[in-house]
């Protein structure tokens, strides 16, 4: 069954009854908390694997940059393990893509979460070029991709979307002038990060992609004219989910 809810609060409900396995939950401008990477110190590295091309390896080594300020994560940016243009999961790290994914998608970044009892064990972020770098679109600029990466990126370590001048917040402002993260961010990932976890799904040596879904379903639009960004979470036939955080490209 898709459910899909209005933003800010549940303005509509529409359900409709699919025979398919595994369910996904389309859910407009809301949160998906309460998950984060394992580890067993409060600080620590993560490493993120560069897939990118173009004007994309500058602005993501000043992005990770703009993200290491913090006192508790440290992105370590490390050579890419993955086809860009499918940009598959693999265990313990990050990857980040960049591609003309299509104007017909609809979106300008997309965030994939891949969890096991609300512990991340593998994230993607891509990049589509189909907007982000595409000639006459209002989203063919420093700014928007600055922000776009800032805030995928932000999700890939817990973050949600946040009403601030942070590169979380998700409005259709931000992405042309909320560029990074700033000092509130900080202090959530503290707070997100301040236990220690038994185990650690951070940096696998077991480096692989197996096991993970080829791909999962996205709703076909944003829903009104404020959603721009949609999360999906979608449950597998193991218990695992994925989470999909969608930025809509705005007409």
């Amino acid at each position: 069954m898709i459910r899909r809810f209005g933003h800010p609060f549940v303005l509509a409900l529409l359900a409709i009854a699919l025979v398919v396995v595994p369910a996904t939950v389309s859910i407009a401008g809301t949160s998906a908390a309460n998950y984060h990477w394992a580890r067993t110190q409060s600080r620590f590295r993560l490493e993120v694997g560069d897939n990118v091309s173009g004007n994309w390896d500058r602005l993501l080594r000043r992005t990770l940059a703009d993200w290491n300020k913090n006192d508790t994560v440290t992105l370590n940016k490390v050579s890419g393990r993955t086809d860009p243009k499918k940009c598959r999961p693999v265990t313990g790290r990050v990857e980040v893509c960049n591609g003309n994914y299509g104007t017909g998608t609809g979106w300008l970044g997309l965030t994939r979460l891949y969890l096991d009892r609300g512990h991340i064990e593998a994230a993607t972020v891509q990049m589509n070029d189909s907007y982000l770098n595409a000639r006459r679109n209002k989203y063919n600029t420093k700014d928007a991709r600055r922000h776009t990466l800032c805030h995928e990126l932000g999700h890939t370590i817990g973050l949600d979307h946040v009403d601030t001048r942070s590169c979380m917040d998700n409005s259709e402002d931000a992405i042309f002038n909320n560029l990074k993260p700033i000092h509130r961010d900080f202090r959530e990932l503290k707070r997100i990060y301040e236990h220690r976890d038994d185990e650690t799904s951070v940096s696998s040596a077991s480096v692989t992609s197996e096991g993970f879904p080829a791909s999962t379903s996205l709703p076909a639009e944003s829903i009104g004219p404020d959603a721009t960004e949609t999360v999906t979470v979608q449950t597998l036939d193991d218990g695992r989910e994925v989470i999909t955080f969608i930025t809509w490209a705005k007409d």
